[in-house]
């Protein structure tokens, strides 16, 4: 048996809309609710994310001869896990979006 997960519930749905499958409001409630429960795993990764990024910012910050809060802000935010942190933002908003979604269809039925 598949664990489900935040990916495993958006593929789904992705998938779904690829395919212009009409997405049932049970399927919606369903989806939503489950997805509210995982939004907490999605909030814990943002978080040890934004950690890692601090972090990793005062490194570069602490190791200039010359303190450049702006040189410092620019070599982290080309950093991957300054990416990945970006991303999980985007993931994490976007399920919620998700949520606000199904709330609002659920309520013109």
């Amino acid at each position: 048996m598949t664990k489900i997960n935040c990916d495993t519930i958006l593929d789904f749905l992705k998938q779904a809309v690829e395919s212009k499958r009409p997405i049932q409001q049970d399927t919606w409630a369903d989806a939503a609710f489950k997805l509210n429960l995982l939004l907490g795993d999605e909030h814990i990764d943002l978080e040890n994310y934004r950690a890692l990024v601090a972090s990793e910012r005062l490194a570069i910050y602490k190791a200039q001869d010359k303190k450049n809060v702006a040189a410092a802000e620019m070599e982290i935010e080309a950093s991957e896990n300054y990416r990945q942190m970006r991303l999980q933002e985007h993931r994490v908003a976007r399920i919620e979006e998700f949520i606000k979604l199904a709330k609002k269809n659920m309520s013109n039925f």
